[in-house]
């Protein structure tokens, strides 16, 4: 299952496999009253389930309030991967300059160039709308039963059609056993991104998505956590 979610004032869409949540960023009344719905939504209203709607709302208007802060300008938040499958990925996007180093390459035309020497840790892959750099940290941890789990983050470096500046789109996957089919499936959603100033008609991608999505087990449960 898929669907196409617009944001940005609708000049984006992006292809989501399963249930996001695209939490508005307009102010942040409105933020916090919608996260709080959330809350109550996926955790319950029972009376027993008090401190965990606390302590979830808590930590995710925490996490909007400073996304916000760094010019964050859409939050989307991955409640299902698939139906009955948790799974706490955020992917933040926010407008960014080119960096100095890149002006050499971007005044000879060269795109891919132009990423590489901005970004000289990430990667340079074609995309549906040009090359695209994409930033890996990985971070190691353990589950309380003493498996290994790893925080994948991952940063990518979009420019926008009119090659004036980037969009950045920075996703947090906590608690995953592996990276590659996780990385993969991120690749094939930021790669769903349409300007839709350059193209208003509606593409196909939805299928590539959902055959990238991780089908087996339960990466982890929890509220995500917006890497700031």
């Amino acid at each position: 299952m898929t669907r196409s979610v617009r944001f940005r004032e609708g000049r984006m869409r992006i292809v989501l496999p399963g249930t996001w949540a695209n939490i508005p960023l307009d102010d942040e009344e409105t933020a916090v009253e919608h996260v709080r719905r959330l809350v109550r939504r996926q955790v319950g209203k029972a009376d027993r389930l008090a401190r965990a709607r606390r302590e979830a709302t808590q930590e995710v208007v925490g996490n909007v309030r400073a996304a916000m802060s760094a010019g964050v300008h859409t939050y989307l938040m991955s409640l299902e991967l698939l139906p009955g499958v948790p799974f706490p990925a955020v992917i933040l996007a926010m407008d960014e300059e080119w960096p100095a180093a890149s002006a050499e390459a971007r005044a000879a035309g060269d795109g891919a160039a132009a990423l590489r020497a901005g970004f000289p840790t990430g990667e340079v892959e074609p995309q549906r709308n040009g090359p695209v750099a994409r930033v890996v940290e990985m971070t190691q941890g353990s589950t309380g039963e003493g498996d290994d789990v790893l925080t994948m983050r991952l940063e990518y470096h979009i420019p926008y059609p009119d090659g004036s500046r980037l969009l950045m789109a920075r996703v947090n996957v906590p608690g995953i056993p592996s990276a590659e089919p996780f990385a993969t499936l991120f690749d094939e959603i930021l790669d769903s991104i349409t300007f839709m100033e350059q193209d208003g008609e509606e593409q196909e991608g939805q299928q590539a998505v959902a055959d990238a999505a991780p089908g087996a087990g339960d990466p982890a449960a929890g509220p995500a956590r917006a890497a700031m």
